[in-house]
């Protein structure tokens, strides 16, 4: 499945190239290709790349989750968003950094900030070094070039030094949290049954750095309903009839499936084609890569914060042990499961939801509309995590609304928790784009 995702990245690579060749957006002069080119490779070496930190039993390494993956990917993007907010002054930068930016090729500059915050964060790569190359060659051999390399390099630097000591890969701030319990505790969180990884994975998201946000507890959710309440056996019920009860032939199952898509494949998926599709030029592209992944992964961040502040169990859990609730509503099912296997973090809120829906306020933001019109690629039964097949968002309440059942119908969470966790991803969203990625007044930025 890894292998065939890695290889639908670097088939999009070589689509945007082809895009960007044969078709140059109005007023863009196909300059935004090389934005689109860049966020594409780091898509593919941030999949493909391994960690040490927080090894399930009996690894020697593991490839990165999928909140972890969007945190690079917003190293990248705001290096880039500097590097070209220092040439091109249409927009406050995220983070002011000393360099001249004058005639200075903004291309390079992007090329050099992604290529250099990559090889920062996951080291040199043959793929890498020979995808810079290539790139570096296709520019004019003139001193802009030279120029916006220096850019784009001091630009990935300064996010390297900014970012040194955010909290990822720290120590876990509550070791061992997801010990299974002799007996299962009502409403507590525990590992999910095997095939699960079998550890709370990291912890440290819930507690790091955020970019923007005061801090991971700005927005925390409230608590989540009790186990006795009239809202949590409805919600509960709902899921128990979904997940592995769902008939063969239900179109909710691919609902389900289509939401299963690998995040960070799908997150930049959505925004590489609204940035074609509206016609950005090279900086409404950069701007929009940076405010899609950093915006997502701060909602990510917070929701960590409230799933380890409550720990609360998922459904597989709620569902068996149902008889240990004090509902007189819900009753066990010791044999029920959800679609796939149940990701190994606490339940409550969705980080789906969280992040899904600040996704959706940057494009909405983007475009000054609710009206999106954004198309999404998303999964299918044969093709569990891959980006398989597409669907068209008219608004922001139509992508939101498909999510919350998606993710009841996969049997991953239920109703109530989708819902909070998209009401605290569309608070950070609205938050962070009041005071960040602003028009400038065109002075030096």
């Amino acid at each position: 499945m890894r292998v065939r995702m890695i290889a639908g990245a670097v088939a999009l690579a070589a689509l945007i190239l082809a895009v960007g060749a044969s078709a140059k957006p109005p007023g863009s002069d196909a300059a935004s290709t090389v934005a689109l080119q860049w966020n594409a490779n780091a898509v593919a070496a941030v999949r493909a790349a391994t960690t040490t930190n927080q090894l399930p039993p009996n690894a020697t390494s593991r490839f990165l989750y999928q909140t972890e993956g969007v945190l690079y990917m917003s190293y990248v993007q705001a290096a880039v968003y500097d590097a070209a907010t220092k040439i091109g002054h249409r927009y406050v930068p995220y983070h002011h950094f000393s360099v001249g930016g004058g005639n200075a090729s903004i291309e390079a500059a992007v090329i050099a900030a992604a290529y250099n915050t990559l090889v920062g964060y996951l080291g040199h790569t043959s793929t890498l070094d020979g995808q810079y190359a290539a790139s570096i060659a296709a520019l004019p051999d003139d001193k802009n070039t030279v120029r916006g390399i220096a850019v784009g390099e001091a630009a990935a630097a300064d996010i390297q030094a900014l970012r040194a000591n955010d909290g990822r890969n720290a120590a876990s701030p509550s070791p061992n949290v997801g010990t299974p319990t002799n007996p299962v505790q009502a409403g507590v969180w525990v590992w999910p049954p095997a095939p699960s990884l079998q550890i709370d994975q990291t912890p440290w998201v819930a507690v790091m750095q955020p970019f923007m946000l005061e801090s991971t507890s700005q927005f925390r959710a409230p608590h989540p309903p009790d186990l006795t309440s009239a809202q949590y056996a409805t919600d509960l019920n709902e899921t128990k009839a979904a997940g592995s009860n769902l008939p063969a032939m239900d179109p909710r199952r691919d609902t389900a499936w289509f939401w299963n898509a690998n995040a960070i494949n799908q997150l930049n998926r959505t925004l590489q084609d609204f940035a074609m599709q509206n016609d950005m030029d090279l900086l409404d592209t950069v701007r929009l890569l940076a405010m899609g992944n950093m915006v997502p992964t701060d909602a990510g961040m917070a929701c960590f914060d409230s799933k380890y502040t409550y720990r609360f169990w998922r459904p597989i859990t709620a569902i068996r042990n149902a008889d240990i609730d004090g509902n007189p509503a819900t009753t066990a099912d010791t044999t029920w499961s959800p679609l796939p296997t149940t990701p190994n973090h606490p339940e409550y809120p969705s980080q789906h939801g969280c992040v899904t829906s600040a996704l959706a306020q940057v494009l909405a933001h983007a475009v000054g509309s609710d009206q999106i019109n954004a198309t999404v690629w998303g999964a299918t039964a044969a093709n569990q995590t891959g980006l398989a097949t597409s669907r068209t968002f008219a608004n922001v309440t139509d992508l939101d609304a498909e999510l919350v059942n998606a993710r009841v119908w996969i049997g991953f969470h239920f109703r109530n928790s989708v819902i909070v966790g998209e009401n605290l991803g569309t608070s950070v969203a609205n938050w962070e784009l009041q005071r960040n990625f602003l028009p400038t007044n065109g002075e030096d930025s």
